[in-house]
């Protein structure tokens, strides 16, 4: 392949695991993503010197989020690709589950994501480096998104 165009809009997100082990093959050796609680102790993902090292373009939009986040917030700090589309839906925090003997559960905010720069994500998002929008008929009916009318397909692929 000649480069790689990743589609993460309204992508929810996914597990930690796995979107730094999809990064882990992207970036150059260095920090993927780090986490800090509120006392200050921080956790932190790290990626090998093994990458791609192909062109890069992820696409991004209000719906994506989360693990989305931390794939493209990282993508860009290096330098390596493109993110291109609107900005992200900034979900940058981790949450655990507590459940309980009745079946109900309780979640748990237990710490905040943050790029290898130091950026946080949450409520903030991932500002891309190419701003288009899709026109808003798309927006409306996605079903109606095909690749001749995606301008975000088009930007990414110059």
């Amino acid at each position: 392949i000649k480069g790689l165009i990743i589609d993460l809009r309204d992508n929810p997100g996914g597990l930690l695991q796995v979107v730094t082990k999809m990064a882990d093959t992207l970036l150059p050796e260095g920090m993927i993503v780090y986490t800090e609680d509120r006392a200050g102790k921080q956790e932190v993902i790290n990626s090998d010197a093994k990458m791609l090292g192909l062109p890069l373009v992820v696409l991004v939009n209000g719906n994506s989020a989360s693990a989305s986040e931390i794939l493209a917030g990282a993508i860009q700090d290096y330098g390596v690709g493109r993110i291109v589309g609107t900005k992200t839906f900034g979900k940058g925090i981790v949450q655990s589950v507590k459940f309980f003997k009745d079946g109900s559960g309780l979640k748990i905010t237990t710490s905040r994501y943050f790029t290898p720069k130091g950026r946080s994500i949450h409520e903030v998002g991932i500002h891309p480096d190419v701003v288009i929008d899709l026109p808003e008929d798309l927006k409306k009916d996605p079903t109606k998104i095909t690749e001749d009318n995606d301008v975000q397909l088009k930007k990414a692929v110059l």
